[in-house]
């Protein structure tokens, strides 16, 4: 046995060798930073399960079964009938609003899944969404919202656009777009 050692070259009585500590992986750093954003702004964070009913995803936001703006959504489907993986967190909206009475000022980050067919895009991903409701509450103040979100996230000053956009659930809607983060000061 002691020729079985020697020859390993172990020697058992060294102390142990330190174990790396892991880190956190980017999105989890990213989403505990989003939300902490919308915490300092005075947003609630709500969760919801992420394995969903089908009046929870989709017929308490309006989309009956049938209507057309499903398939944008199609999902992950259970064997237990209208039991699906959640195709965004708006249940976490609803939920709110029936337990509660405005105002209201929540964010709802977590993670979504949708079948896609396009090989750029991953089944499941995360999403943050904010819901808002309060007796005077304007298209501005989203706007505000937005712009403090993206200065504080990015730590830049980048140039925004607000535009109007069809979305089959909300109305009015618009769509934020925003400069490259990573791009400033090349030309392209």
């Amino acid at each position: 046995m002691e020729q079985a050692l020697s020859a390993e070259g172990i020697d058992v009585t060294l102390p142990g060798r330190p174990q790396q500590v892991g880190k956190l992986h980017p999105t989890t750093v990213d989403m505990r930073e989003i939300i902490d954003i919308f915490a300092q702004m005075g947003f609630e964070v709500f969760d919801s399960p992420e394995v969903e009913t089908d009046a929870y995803n989709f017929e308490l936001l309006n989309f009956p079964p049938g209507h057309p703006a499903r398939e944008m959504q199609d999902s992950f489907y259970t064997a237990t009938p209208d039991v699906i993986l959640r195709t965004h967190t708006s249940p976490v909206q609803i939920r709110t609003m029936l337990g509660r009475k405005p105002p209201v000022k929540i964010v709802a980050p977590g993670q979504v899944y949708r079948r896609d067919d396009d090989v750029t895009h991953s089944p499941m991903f995360s999403q943050v969404e904010g819901l808002l409701v309060d007796e005077v509450v304007r298209l501005s103040d989203l706007k505000g919202i937005f712009l403090h979100f993206i200065r504080r996230f990015f730590g830049k000053s980048l140039n925004v656009r607000f535009r109007p956009s069809y979305f089959p659930f909300v109305e009015p809607g618009v769509e934020v777009d925003m400069q490259c983060a990573f791009c400033m000061g090349v030309d392209s």
